[in-house]
């Protein structure tokens, strides 16, 4: 099933939203931190939704004013990717319609874990740091393999032949740097992990309010 214009422009604006938004609370939120400089390098990404303010977590001191910009920013990214993921699912066969449509809803229900439970010492004393951590592995996980399965059916969605490589490689880089930070526990293998859904997501959404000529779905490419 071919997606309609109107569907191919919500779509676009779905997979653009979300990743702008996170990197927009995220600039400003470190920006607010006040816990010395924030550092892309050392810093997780999880750190600006602490609530705890002076308290110390994996050798790293928190303190996070804003902490509630960043939140809504991983409850909202989460939101707008999974619907954006739902829009495109719809033009692929059925069985990977199913899968990519369950894994985006995966996907939201992680970064709002997320949200909910601030990865640091607030969630120790009660173990929702485990959801945490369940929650963001998830949905790095679950959109990078998204991007992959995206990547494989590009015909049917009308991308051209380049954006299948791409997509399908940054997907396995995504999922391949997740599980670096899991094992070194490395704030530069995160940021990887997941700006790597965000580059197949905002590629995504240039090709689909811009298709190019080589776009054409396969079924119309065989009509004419």
């Amino acid at each position: 099933m071919l997606l309609t214009p109107p569907a191919r422009r919500l779509a676009a604006a779905f997979a653009a939203f979300g990743p702008l938004l996170f990197l927009v609370c995220e600039a400003i939120t470190a920006i607010a931190w006040t816990a010395g400089t924030y550092n892309y390098g050392v810093n997780f990404i999880s750190d600006l939704g602490t609530t705890v303010c002076g308290s110390y977590f994996s050798g790293r001191i928190m303190c996070s004013p804003i902490h509630g910009v960043m939140n809504f920013g991983f409850a909202a990214m989460g939101i707008s990717v999974a619907i954006a993921t739902v829009l495109l699912a719809a033009a692929l066969p059925r069985g990977r319609r199913v899968t990519v449509s369950v894994l985006g809803v995966l996907l939201a229900i992680g970064m709002i874990l997320v949200a909910l439970f601030p990865g640091g010492i607030e969630s120790m004393p009660d173990g929702t740091i485990v959801l945490h951590v369940l929650g963001a592995a998830g949905a790095i996980l679950f959109g990078n393999g998204i991007g992959v399965i995206i990547g494989a059916n590009r015909r049917s969605l009308g991308f051209p032949a380049w954006f299948g490589p791409v997509a399908v490689a940054l997907g396995i880089v995504g999922i391949l740097s997740l599980v670096g930070c899991l094992v070194y526990s490395s704030a530069v293998f995160e940021r990887i992990a997941v700006y790597s859904i965000f580059a197949w997501l905002l590629t995504a959404s240039a090709l689909l309010v811009r298709p190019s000529r080589d776009s054409v779905p396969i079924s119309l490419e065989r009509r004419a």
